[in-house]
């Protein structure tokens, strides 16, 4: 069973040989591939050499193209930094006041050069796997972007003082993301990740009122478009997870803060949860000893749904390999029971 068709049969909760093995890899694989991060966020070619080599060296069962947030943020015509080897960050914030959210154009992913970049990530990555790999594109959430463009302080506030100029300014961030998102899917992405990390920062109340329904949004659209969706929100979602659980995503990325167990009996059976140990802690500062046994209490619950492995975030970059292999070989010596 190649990866593809165990990814695609995990989802339809068809049976596999072993359980998926869906690690993000962004820093980590700049390193694989002898690349600094600043060159892996800005040229397609190294981006996918890392992905493929994560996934032929260490058993990652996809090559995503995930590996920073300022794609859109770009296209919206912010000036963006992008160090050696950190991650790219805003100059000067793309919305200063209320009034810049006018100012705010949806375009086509071809005319930004690093929305475009990312595009021809997948269409390579699609024309390398054909269907041996499943290739996951990725986008910023509507949530998500709000904060990139504003700064995440000023967006909060303005969540409670100017809600109707929040949600036109999210309005305007989910179009951008579905154009982004239907141009990863012509160039061959099956899975679409969205990343909304910010969201897990406000309360219920908060979240059901303004994440929720444009995650929804978001993931009903992608879906129409033909993909299936990969929800990655980094952080606590313990008290939001009713509400995670009405997005319709695919796959729910968890963060080793929450209770997977819970996780797995609140969202769907259908909803495959992915995660969920501490990256840092396991995979950086363990041993591989310590990776096979959070390996295998994720797997501990895989009959209660469609469970896939990885950390709770990406693999930090200096992670030593041997704790990396460690995850596919644990997933692998057991097999899916």
């Amino acid at each position: 069973m190649n990866s593809y068709e165990r990814v695609m049969n995990r989802l339809a909760g068809k049976p596999v040989d072993y359980l998926p093995n869906l690690s993000l890899t962004m820093m980590f694989a700049a390193k694989e591939a002898g690349v600094s991060f600043g060159g892996f966020c800005s040229d397609y070619r190294k981006l996918s050499e890392g992905a493929l080599r994560c996934h032929e060296k260490y058993g990652i069962d996809m090559v995503c193209v995930i590996s920073d947030p300022m794609r859109e943020t770009e296209g919206f015509g912010t000036e963006v930094v992008i160090p050696s080897e950190n991650v790219p960050y805003p100059k000067v914030r793309r919305i200063k006041n209320i009034e810049d959210i006018d100012t705010l154009k949806v375009i086509e992913p071809f005319q930004c050069r690093r929305m475009n970049d990312r595009v021809e990530a997948v269409r390579f990555l699609k024309e390398r796997v054909q269907n041996d790999i499943p290739v996951i594109g990725w986008i910023e959430g509507a949530f998500a972007e709000s904060c990139d463009l504003m700064g995440m302080q000023e967006f909060f506030m303005n969540l409670m003082e100017e809600p109707d100029a929040m949600n036109q300014l999210m309005d305007i961030c989910m179009e951008q993301g579905l154009r982004f998102a239907r141009a990863q899917i012509e160039a061959g992405a099956e899975i679409i990740g969205i990343g909304d990390a910010a969201s897990s920062l406000i309360g219920p109340s908060l979240y059901e009122e303004f994440a929720l329904p444009y995650q929804q949004k978001l993931i009903s659209a992608v879906h129409a478009m033909g993909a299936k969706v990969k929800l990655h929100i980094c952080g606590n979602l313990n008290p939001v997870l009713h509400y995670v659980a009405q997005t319709g995503a695919d796959i729910v990325d968890l963060d080793s803060m929450v209770d997977m167990e819970a996780a797995a009996d609140i969202l769907p059976e259908k909803s495959s949860i992915c995660g969920n140990f501490n990256p840092v802690q396991v995979l950086y500062n363990g041993t591989p000893q310590l990776v096979r046994s959070e390996v295998e209490r994720c797997m501990g619950i895989a009959d209660k749904n469609r469970s896939m492995i990885s950390p709770g975030c990406e693999i930090p970059r200096d992670s030593a390999s041997e704790n990396v292999l460690a995850i596919h070989q644990a997933i692998a010596e057991r097999g899916f029971l």
